[in-house]
């Protein structure tokens, strides 16, 4: 199995496992605790992990079902882009970006595990904390995938237009929709809650691009076999 499809097969299982605790969360919203069922629109992802929902009924399952959701995905893109990294630091021009990329992306996947396993309703300072820092590491790794990509012979540009899209949209997301909605009012926080939304989209929907790029590429290939793609003017040794 290709990293593409691992990639993949990752994003539709924590898929799987996020809607099934849409399903069993019991109600409520950060503004109102009296709706029934899970909102799209006014729920955070994270009220998903709530042991308790905002109405006051258990949570539990809905919680357990979340974690593993958030760690598949931490697990399965963490290997993804551990896997793009090796691709990357074969070569001198892209190394040392794409090794600064893998130590931010290793924190970041502990941000995020740790925003799976600290619920809102009992820690929520710290879950907040793992949330946002998250959120601007992962912003980061974009960015440095990017340069090491556009600065790869085996990438086509593609790959590094890509990254540049995930970094301008995440800056965009963790740098001012919080400062331009307020979560206390209605609109602010349906406009955070679907931004939120649309970036877990973004970065998920960008690797598994990226891992198609890198199956392309010959990822597996040894440095005998890897045909550099000439910055996107050649053909690579996977493209017929």
């Amino acid at each position: 199995m290709g990293v593409f499809k691992r990639a993949a097969l990752t994003a539709v299982i924590a898929t799987g496992l996020a809607i099934g605790a849409m399903l069993r969360y019991p109600g409520g919203t950060p503004l109102d605790h009296t709706p029934a069922g899970y909102s799209l629109s006014s729920n955070f992802l994270s009220d998903l992990g709530m042991t308790v929902g905002y109405n006051g009924q258990s949570n539990r399952l809905g919680a357990a079902l979340f974690v593993a959701s958030v760690l598949t995905l931490v697990v399965g893109l963490g290997w993804t882009l551990a896997t793009i990294v090796r691709l990357l630091a074969r070569e001198h021009a892209s190394r040392r970006w794409a090794s600064l990329g893998a130590v931010l992306g290793l924190l970041a996947c502990v941000a995020f595990a740790g925003v799976g396993v600290t619920p809102e309703n009992r820690v929520m300072t710290v879950h907040v904390a793992f949330t946002v820092w998250g959120w601007r590491i992962v912003t980061l790794v974009a960015g440095l995938m990017a340069i090491a990509s556009f600065r790869s012979t085996y990438f086509h540009r593609r790959a590094a237009v890509a990254w540049l899209i995930v970094t301008v949209l995440l800056a965009m997301y963790s740098g001012i929709v919080p400062f331009a909605a307020d979560i206390a009012t209605a609109n602010g926080l349906v406009i955070q809650v679907i931004a939120q939304k649309v970036a877990s989209c973004v970065v998920v929907l960008g690797l598994i691009f990226v891992a198609r790029e890198a199956d392309r590429a010959g990822v597996g290939a040894s440095a005998k076999e890897l045909v550099p793609v000439r910055n996107g003017r050649g053909p690579s040794p996977r493209s017929g």
